[in-house]
């Protein structure tokens, strides 16, 4: 009979052990909107049955900056460190290496690696590879599909929403004046605009890790019937103003 034996090396080199030694990672790419939050799930683990071993250090590198096992600087986030940034470690120092990032902007997307050190001599430990981030942009658009120029009563659109990640599944959510609609999909259709429909339009997506929005303004103008009208009652009402003025004489 064959017998399977698995054994994981540190990345470092220096400690041989069995699995209770990792990092884990969502096993796909994170997709993130430009100009918001995105968090990187991430646990890891290490012999706890040795209840001398514990955790003196946690790192999060990016792969854009740092070409080795994130064992060295530079760092986007290290516990020995308190300065400030959009980096912010959510984790602990037992099993949770989650990773914040704030305002995430074009330059963030990449490969990021998560590293811990323990008190024993060798004991450290970087997740091969590591999560890998997409940034995009959220767009929404207007399409015209009748009507040019001003947007007028009668005019038919679709406010269409798309964010460009591999990871884009996640349903589109929409809402006028802050105020949820009842639809959901990338595309919302309007076979015939009136006045009404008139507002700020709010798209957003979100997933479990990220969330984005994106609002557009519509603008709808009343029919000329409507002004024609109008015109036609100020031209009655001043005539018989006119008409009174001169009976009185």
């Amino acid at each position: 009979m064959l017998h399977l034996v698995v054994i994981l090396l540190s990345v470092s080199g220096v400690l041989t052990q069995v699995s209770y030694w990792g990092v884990k990672y969502p096993d796909n790419p994170i997709c993130s909107v430009r100009g918001f939050s995105v968090s990187i799930p991430c646990s890891y683990s290490y012999p706890t049955s040795n209840l001398s071993i514990q955790v003196t250090q946690m790192s999060w590198c990016s792969m854009n900056s740092n070409t080795g096992y994130c064992t060295e600087p530079p760092y986007v986030y290290n516990s020995a460190s308190n300065t400030t940034s959009d980096f912010e470690y959510a984790g602990d120092n037992k099993s949770n290496c989650t990773l914040l990032i704030h305002n995430v902007q074009f330059s963030y997307s990449g490969e990021y690696r998560f590293m811990f050190r323990t008190n024993v001599s060798g004991g450290r430990w970087t997740g091969v590879p590591g999560a890998i981030l997409q940034v995009a942009d959220l767009k929404v658009s207007l399409i015209r599909l009748s009507g040019n120029g001003t947007l007028k009563q009668g005019d038919s659109l679709n406010l269409t929403c798309d964010v460009n990640c591999t990871q884009s599944s996640s349903p589109f959510v929409w809402s006028k004046n802050n105020e949820r609609l009842n639809t959901s999909g990338p595309v919302l259709h309007f076979p015939a605009v009136t006045v009404r429909d008139s507002g700020n339009y709010t798209c957003t997506w979100e997933t479990n890790m990220t969330s984005g929005s994106e609002t557009i303004s519509l603008q709808v103008k009343g029919s000329s019937s409507t002004s024609e009208s109008q015109w036609t009652i100020w031209i009655i009402v001043l005539h018989l103003i006119n008409s009174i003025h001169v009976f009185s004489l």
